[in-house]
């Protein structure tokens, strides 16, 4: 997942994406401009973990459902070390009462073990391909990674 941040020239409003991933294929994704302008790279990616998060604990849900072991959290790769700080220490909340409290589910998440946030480079981050324009390499490189192929 990623956010790039004020990206609209218009009106300062984020771009954010996420994929989530079953093994090596893509199960679910979203592209879209966030509903309001955020303050910083940081709350516009705070924004997306928190979607993404709700994504991911709804196809938890559904693979429990269909009767499949979840043994450990699911991996949610950010490339924003503040973002996961933030999240992982509730001590910051106070500093960062200008991001809204409901995305402060996410350190429950974390907390009840059904996410691990892992911070992960940002020229690794397949959701670029749904948030950014890209160099013809990169796209393929990314479209490889969310199990697309080209089948011509």
């Amino acid at each position: 997942m990623d956010a790039d941040w004020a990206s609209n020239v218009n009106n300062r409003k984020s771009t954010s994406g996420f994929l989530c991933m079953l093994t090596e294929g893509t199960v679910s994704w979203s592209s879209k401009k966030q509903g309001s302008i955020a303050l910083s790279s940081t709350e516009a990616k705070y924004r997306i973990t928190a979607h993404t998060t709700k994504e991911i604990i709804w196809l938890r849900h559904l693979i429990s459902e269909l009767h499949q072991p979840l043994p450990s959290p699911t991996i949610l790769y950010i490339n924003n070390q503040s973002t996961i700080a933030i999240i992982k220490n509730p001590e910051f909340h106070d500093h960062i009462k200008h991001i809204k409290v409901r995305y402060h589910f996410l350190w429950q998440k974390v907390e009840n073990e059904e996410i691990n946030l892992e911070y992960m480079s940002t020229n690794a981050q397949t959701a670029d391909m749904l948030i950014k324009g890209l160099s013809r390499k990169m796209h393929k490189h990314f479209r490889l990674e969310m199990g697309v192929r080209h089948t011509l």
